[in-house]
């Protein structure tokens, strides 16, 4: 079996279905060129991808259904891979979430000017962000309203039935959501 072929059997293992000419492109600018899959290859190989925009990357059998954007209160077959454009906080009103962001940005204080109490060496605590936290500004949330577009850059809206944590106001855009039927 290929290198690309492996890799891409891997990808559609988590429902992620990729291009195979982005993979062979991809494997030929690594240097020295891999001969096996290996651990880090898949990792630089799924960076590569979160880090690429999907009109680059992703396959046909990944995108929405032709003509989505006309129709209304259907489920759509996935798995289908989409890039969050937008989002936002339809339970709360725009002037809260601003404010919200604002203050955010003004305790976060200028870059590379802030003081930051590293703990000692001696109590054994880990340093770095610890699990749980989120990178960015936590809004409160009640429902979102979603910007989502696919690899061929038609774009629908989605909503949150069931609050998902990891979308909020203020989250880095551009995260990849693979859409699967339950």
């Amino acid at each position: 079996m290929s290198l690309q072929t492996q890799i891409l059997a891997h990808f559609t293992s988590k429902n992620i279905h990729l291009s195979p000419g982005y993979i062979a492109t991809l494997i030929s600018s690594i240097h020295p060129s891999p001969t096996t899959c290996t651990p880090a290859l898949f990792a630089t190989v799924e960076n590569a991808f979160l880090q690429s925009p999907l009109q680059q990357c992703s396959a046909p059998q990944s995108y929405l259904p032709i003509g989505l954007p006309n129709k209304h209160n259907i489920t759509i077959p996935g798995p289908t891979l989409v890039q969050i454009i937008h989002v936002r906080d339809i339970g709360t009103s725009r002037l809260a979430q601003l404010e919200a962001l604002e203050k955010w940005l003004n305790e976060k204080g200028p870059q590379g000017r802030r003081v930051v109490d590293l703990p000692n060496e001696d109590d054994g605590e880990e340093t770095g962000i610890p699990n749980g936290t989120q990178e960015g500004p936590t809004v409160g949330k009640s429902m979102c309203k979603v910007l989502l577009e696919d690899g061929q850059g038609e774009r629908v809206y989605g909503m949150e039935i069931k609050s998902i944590e990891e979308i909020r106001v203020g989250m880095p855009l551009g995260c990849k959501v693979v859409l699967e039927r339950y």
